[in-house]
């Protein structure tokens, strides 16, 4: 007599979801570590390996057409990543300098592609799977750093010429820098996108190893000592604490303790740092003179907005020559001068859209509301930094954008958009 066996368990992480995906391994490794293998190309300037695994990205997006439409993700939220390009490629109408309009609009293609692409390959994924790609990616940001910091053969700046005894150099080596994204504000903004998703995961999934990486990449936000970017993560932070607050209607918990570790983590962080590298003088990142030179930045912004204010100077130019103003330093300003005042403007309201967008999705994924509250702390670091301007940190935007994303459409499959606590993807 012989009795039915029962079907096997799926192992965990088993099914559609969990397939191999290793172009997207392989890209998520050179957006970490974006080395540049071709200089002085014209039209372009420099290739890393990133721009050509997303060239290969692109080329299978077009491949795909044959048989599937572009999974665009949300659709609401992909138009509005598209307007900046757009615009910026009709800037090549009027634009001071074509070049640099014609790599700008470049650049945010790329981005749109890395978008595209993630979305793509993350698309019937777990929630758990999804995070997974965002915890390793969070974690190979850090290493690079790391290796800088230490001095190891082949991690140095990947600035060619860069004088030893500048200061430039120097600050590479007094606070946490990354050797191919340049100094300590570019690698901060880049990891201030995932610190909350990683600490809010570990938290509602009681996940140890969530938890830690999150805390990893907290330490080294500090430990980067970019004021802007730490103002836009405590923004947030209070924002989220205060709405919680209006919620619940009380305080303490668990919540509150992984406050309290979350601040004896930034003390030990900038601790160890000083420790490690006794040059580190944080008392000058109070100073105001950084603070006064890019108001001068703003006010001359201001000046140059002043006297072509309908279309501005073109994506990417820098006005009449001055280098200065192509990168002011404000998103917000840097994008008038670009623009004029009504596109400019408009493009502002484009990057606040993406916050409004995933808070319009709270009701339906939990995660909608922490990615919401982490692109608030990229406005304020928009609003003091230069870092949407950078070309490799743009696409990295995207890129954290179509991971975001990913994210939240996989939340939305689950039970009111949460994943069981303690249950492991």
């Amino acid at each position: 007599m012989t009795t039915a066996r029962a079907p096997a368990r799926p192992a965990p992480g088993a099914g559609p979801g969990a397939r191999p995906r290793v172009l997207l391994t392989l890209v998520l490794i050179a957006a970490a570590m974006p080395v540049r293998v071709l200089r002085s190309v014209p039209g372009i300037d420099s290739v890393s390996v990133l721009d050509i695994l997303l060239a290969v990205a692109a080329l299978t997006l077009f491949l795909d057409l044959a048989c599937t439409p572009l999974d665009l993700g949300y659709p609401t939220l992909f138009a509005l990543l598209c307007v900046p390009a757009v615009v910026c490629g009709l800037s090549m109408l009027w634009t001071q300098d074509p070049s640099a309009t014609f790599r700008a609009t470049l650049v945010y293609l790329e981005g749109v592609v890395a978008y595209l692409f993630v979305v793509r390959e993350l698309r019937g994924a777990s929630p758990g799977r999804v995070m997974t790609y965002i915890r390793r990616y969070a974690l190979l940001l850090v290493v690079p750093a790391v290796l800088l910091l230490l001095r190891v053969p082949g991690f140095g700046p990947e600035e060619p010429g860069l004088p030893t005894d500048s200061d430039r150099y120097l600050s590479y080596y007094t606070r946490l820098s990354h050797p191919a994204l340049g100094p300590s504000n570019n690698l901060a903004t880049v990891l201030a996108f995932f610190v909350p998703l990683l600490l809010y995961w570990g938290h509602v999934r009681r996940e140890r190893w969530f938890t830690v990486a999150g805390y990893v990449t907290l330490a080294a936000v500090l430990g980067t000592l970019s004021r802007g970017v730490v103002l836009g993560l405590l923004t947030a932070a209070v924002l989220a604490a205060l709405g919680s607050l209006l919620r619940s209607r009380r305080t303490g918990g668990p919540v509150f303790g992984k406050a309290v570790a979350a601040l004896a983590v930034a003390v030990i962080a900038v601790a160890l740092l000083y420790r490690l590298l006794p040059q580190t003088v944080v008392a000058s990142r109070f100073s105001p003179a950084n603070v006064l030179i890019r108001s001068e930045f703003a006010v001359e912004a201001v000046e140059k907005i002043a006297e072509r204010p309908f279309l501005g100077y073109g994506g990417g130019a820098a006005p009449d020559g001055m280098a200065n103003l192509a990168r002011v330093h404000n998103t917000y300003l840097q994008q008038m001068v670009y623009f004029g005042v009504l596109l400019g403007g408009l493009l502002s309201l484009v990057l606040v859209g993406t916050a409004v967008f995933f808070f319009s999705r709270w009701r339906t994924s939990g995660p909608a509301r922490v990615v919401g509250f982490t692109l608030i702390a990229q406005l304020v670091v928009f609003a003091v930094e230069s870092s949407f301007e950078g070309t490799v940190l743009r696409v990295l935007f995207y890129l954290s954008l179509g991971l975001a994303t990913a994210l939240v459409r996989a939340s939305e499959k689950e039970p009111s958009g949460l994943p069981p606590p303690g249950t492991r993807s």
